[in-house]
């Protein structure tokens, strides 16, 4: 905040206020150990791009960034609070290690629906969740969309029972070689991925089908956070992302292509499409808010299906302005 506060100084009143913006930047940077819930792809594009922008170290940070198989095992890593203090997860992920004590609350969040979708073969004609009675479905043992696919079946009335669950790895293979009828997944990650390829698929996105709960979001340890040194660093955190999400929002494409810079590995067609949807999911601004109505929504969701340990309330699982 003061290296901004600096820089907008810096603007205004010329050669000596940049002076004091150099004087600010040549301070050491405070380390911080950042997790995400999964690999680096556009997804987490507001992280990379705010390190990638700077948004970071204009606030006095130095970022690195660990990964975690899946939201719920972040949401865990950072309840343990050993090794990563801040990080990403999903709003359902954190509402249910919420009620099981795990000491983590949510400060901002980004994806206001869950942008996970059933995906499946184009020539297969599954159009709703009806279709996939006496259909085979590809589970990712740990994997939060695997309850968020159950939300679906209940909020549908629909029963599970005449639906075959199979067990499967974080890929495509098992649809593509026709071992499983469909797959769950967030839309920008594996669907993108197929669609770039120029293949044919129908997506069900389970909002479209009731199922009503935040997603990505940045989450903390509560012990770091009542400490007002880590407390600091969270909201720079906090801000800097919501500048790199900022930015997918405005223009995905110049996100995409700065994205492509940093992860070269990926398919340029994959990421333009992938950051495309993510632009979409970050609507409407303003970028990271989270309100008491969307958590009680998500809480309810989860407490009529049985997903919470006990009950919770709003303000358990998130942290407000006022």
């Amino acid at each position: 905040m003061l290296v901004a506060a600096a820089a907008a100084v810096a603007t205004r009143y010329g050669s000596d206020a940049r002076a004091q913006v150099s004087n600010v930047a040549a301070q050491p940077l405070q380390k911080v150990d950042v997790l995400l819930d999964w690999k680096p792809l556009p997804t987490y594009a507001g992280f990379f791009l705010a390190r990638e922008m700077g948004a970071f170290e204009r606030r006095g940070l130095e970022v690195t960034f660990g990964e975690a198989q899946g939201a719920t095992t972040a949401a865990e890593m950072i309840g343990d609070g050993k090794k990563f203090w801040i990080g990403s997860s999903s709003g359902m992920a954190t509402a249910i290690a919420r009620s099981k004590g795990l000491p983590i609350k949510s400060l901002a969040v980004y994806y206001r629906k869950t942008p996970s979708a059933v995906f499946t073969r184009a020539e297969d004609r599954i159009a709703h969740p009806r279709d996939l009675y006496g259909k085979k479905i590809g589970f990712v043992k740990g994997s939060i969309t695997n309850e968020e696919f159950r939300a679906m079946l209940d909020l549908n009335h629909l029963d599970g029972s005449k639906i075959t669950q199979v067990n499967v790895e974080w890929d495509p293979w098992a649809l593509l070689e026709k071992k499983v009828d469909a797959l769950v997944d967030y839309e920008e990650m594996t669907p993108a991925e197929l669609f770039s390829e120029g293949r044919r698929l129908l997506l069900l996105r389970l909002s479209d089908f009731g199922v009503r709960t935040y997603s990505l979001n940045l989450i903390v340890n509560e012990e770091a956070w009542a400490s007002p040194e880590k407390r600091a660093i969270a909201q720079k955190v906090a801000e800097a992302v919501q500048e790199g999400y900022s930015l997918v929002n405005e223009r995905p494409a110049d996100a995409a292509a700065r994205f492509s810079t940093l992860f070269p590995r990926l398919a340029p067609n994959y990421v333009d499409r992938s950051m495309a949807v993510v632009s979409q999911q970050l609507n409407p601004p303003p970028v990271g808010a989270q309100t008491r109505a969307g958590w009680q929504e998500t809480i309810n969701t989860l407490s009529s299906l049985g997903l919470l340990a006990k009950p919770i309330t709003v303000d358990d699982v998130a942290i407000f302005d006022n």
